[in-house]
């Protein structure tokens, strides 16, 4: 804890490679499901604050992409945006798995050439860093950990190195603490029971691509994206309209299933999470289109809501 009581506020990236637990922990951290989480890489696109809002201080956690090399527009807008998210904070959590190795295996081992990448992308923004070691319930040994901490410090001075299991709350009180004594003296810029800045809208599109990841085989999510035409909050219930898109005619049919067993899946597990996160009733209709080639093609990618970071307002 600062050697103060006063208030703290400021802002906090959670960054890294895919897969690593970066939503998990934002999720975890916050108290509620704001950021999609599946076992699959690089489903994160956005950036998306979370407020992680306690008596003493109140920080905004800015969940990124995976950061990692980009083949296609899509995977271009997805670095920059992780990239974006670091800048102006007052410090970067950069969250790296825990190898699951043997103690000699462990001794041996050094991060891979991305995440060497990841790091010195990281350290030249010039923020304070502090390195999560994430998923520490699956190390096989618990003495594989102090090889792997030397093995980072190797790379680099971190202001501290803190080892996590988000899903287990393990770990989350001292990395509080280490939040904390980097944040400034500040009152909150947010009230304290809004979790996220983004709209409805923005999370219904979300939980619909986590569904996505559940009934979809292989690669297949990756081409597909998501826009809400449509959330009408009048009523009894929420109506919710929203396309789902992808790259060509042939993913359709795959998408929407025979009989339209797997679009009619889709809708209603999107529809229990929306419901989970608004707290009331859901009417969601999906249809599915064709945008070809969307994910390389820079165009596409704006007339579906995925701007750079220095260009245009998202659409909202």
């Amino acid at each position: 804890m600062p050697v103060d009581s006063a208030h703290r506020f400021g802002f906090v990236a959670v960054c890294g490679r895919p897969n690593v637990g970066k939503s998990t922990l934002v999720n975890a951290l916050v108290g509620e499901p704001v950021a999609i989480a599946t076992p699959h890489p690089q489903t994160t696109r956005e950036r998306m604050l979370g407020i992680w809002s306690r008596p003493q201080f109140q920080a905004v956690l800015v969940d990124t992409p995976g950061l990692h090399r980009p083949r296609s527009a899509l995977n271009r807008y997805m670095v920059s945006e992780a990239l974006a998210g670091c800048r102006d904070v007052d410090v970067v959590l950069l969250l790296a798995e825990i190898p699951s190795l043997s103690l000699d295996r462990s001794a041996r081992w050094e991060p891979g050439d991305v995440a060497r990448d990841g790091l010195e992308r990281i350290v030249g923004l010039g923020r304070p860093i502090v390195l999560v070691l994430t998923k520490t319930d699956q190390l096989r040994d618990s003495k594989a950990l102090l090889p792997v901490i030397d093995a980072w410090q190797r790379l680099h001075t971190f202001d501290a190195i803190v080892p996590v299991a988000a899903l287990h709350n393990e770990g989350l009180e001292p990395l509080e603490r280490e939040v904390i004594n980097h944040l400034p003296e500040g009152p909150s810029h947010f009230p304290d029971d809004q979790l996220t800045d983004r709209p409805l809208r923005w999370h219904a599109a979300e939980l619909v691509r986590a569904e996505l990841f559940e009934h979809l085989e292989q690669e297949l999510p990756y081409s597909c994206a998501v826009v809400i035409v449509r959330y009408d909050e009048r009523g009894p219930v929420d109506s919710i309209e929203a396309t789902v898109f992808v790259e060509r005619d042939s993913q359709r049919g795959m998408v929407v299933g025979k009989g339209a067993r797997v679009i009619k899946a889709i809708s209603i597990g999107a529809r229990a999470r929306i419901e989970r996160l608004t707290g009331r009733g859901c009417d969601l209709r999906l249809r599915v289109d064709v945008a070809p080639n969307w994910t390389r093609d820079p165009s596409r990618l704006a007339t579906l809501g995925y701007v750079p970071p220095d260009g245009a307002p998202r659409k909202s």
